[in-house]
């Protein structure tokens, strides 16, 4: 996506006040703190990381939220990693990364981990299928016409386009489980409800995009030679609704895996609170079963207090919200981080 635009007037804050508000947050949204038999695993699309300007102050803002977690799945690092490696040596000595090298948007997927509690093993990749591994598929795309019809629009044997950004495989071990993560940045296009074929092709091809790394991930499972059965996907996987009726979710649990299901607590992972993009998913009858804890961690609800009552006295509240939002994105994501507590022990 084209980098956030600094909002005018400029912001500047206290980063001493914000990483307080920000700790008071993690405990009343109940994040856990660090034990040694439990694994915080978590996703965080941190938007245009590297494209667009942030403050010395808006990394270190970013890099204390990093720090609650032991090994976070992280998208949209920009080619100029840079700033990315700086937020994670503004971590601390105990946390490291890997990356993977550019694709699509100028994008790359990387994982942060805590070396005295993460260790990384053999396996590490990118998911390319092969020409005669590209599924094709019937895909259904629901949408309202100009009359506020209800129609559903039929794309018959929808062949699958290599993936924009290749998943990211990367195989871990923590306490006494190993398991392997795949970091994934979806194919978006556009949203189920479009108005044109043209944009509900687009739709349509986010669904395959989904059901091809579900396919996969079903036949790694099921393969005698497969490296780690434990397997978890994670990341961006623009699923605007965890509804059955979704395509996308569909496409995502046709295969037996288990969404971590997030919304009762926090309904979005997005700032406005109403789309599930990002999604943790777990093997049938793997490292799932250990499962303690889960939500997103909503830290725009408690980041920039100051600002946000300069907003609501000067403006209606729907105008203030938005115009919030512009700021923590910029300075921030418009993402907020997904996790879970996993019993290692």
């Amino acid at each position: 996506m084209p980098p956030f635009k600094s909002p005018e007037p400029k912001y500047n804050f206290a980063l001493n006040k914000e990483k307080a508000a920000i700790s008071r947050h993690f405990t009343k949204r109940e994040v856990p703190r660090r034990k040694p038999d439990r694994l915080l695993l978590a996703t965080w699309n941190i938007a245009n990381l590297g494209a667009q300007e942030r403050t010395r102050n808006a990394c270190s803002l970013i890099s204390h939220i990093l720090k609650r977690f032991d090994l976070i799945a992280v998208q949209e690092v920009n080619d100029n990693f840079k700033v990315f490696a700086s937020i994670v040596q503004n971590m601390g000595p105990s946390f490291d990364y890997i990356m993977t090298d550019t694709a699509g948007n100028n994008e790359r997927l990387a994982y942060v981990f805590r070396k005295n509690k993460v260790r990384t093993r053999k396996l590490f990749g990118e998911l390319a299928l092969r020409l005669l591994e590209y599924p094709s598929r019937t895909v259904k795309v629901r949408w309202v016409d100009r009359g506020r019809q209800k129609r559903v629009q039929i794309f018959k044997k929808l062949k699958f386009i290599p993936f924009d950004r290749n998943p990211f495989i990367a195989s871990f071990s923590a306490g006494s489980i190993n398991f392997t993560l795949v970091n994934v940045h979806l194919y978006f296009g556009e949203f189920q409800n479009s108005k044109t074929e043209k944009e509900r092709r687009k739709y349509a091809r986010r669904v395959l995009e989904i059901y091809a790394l579900s396919r996969w991930a079903d036949r790694r499972f099921n393969k005698n030679t497969t490296y780690d059965k434990d397997i978890v996907l994670l990341g961006d996987m623009n699923i605007p609704e965890m509804n059955p009726r979704e395509s996308t979710y569909k496409a995502l649990v046709k295969f037996g895996w288990n969404p971590v299901n997030y919304v009762y607590k926090r309904p979005g992972s997005n700032l406005g609170n109403n789309k599930t993009y990002d999604q943790m998913a777990f093997a049938p009858g793997s490292i799932g079963r250990r499962l303690k804890k889960q939500s997103v961690f909503d830290f725009d609800n408690a980041v920039f207090r100051p600002l946000w009552k300069d907003l609501t006295s000067r403006l209606s509240p729907k105008k203030a919200a938005a115009k919030f939002r512009m700021h923590v994105k910029h300075h921030l994501s418009d993402h907020r981080p997904l996790w879970v507590e996993l019993d290692i022990g």
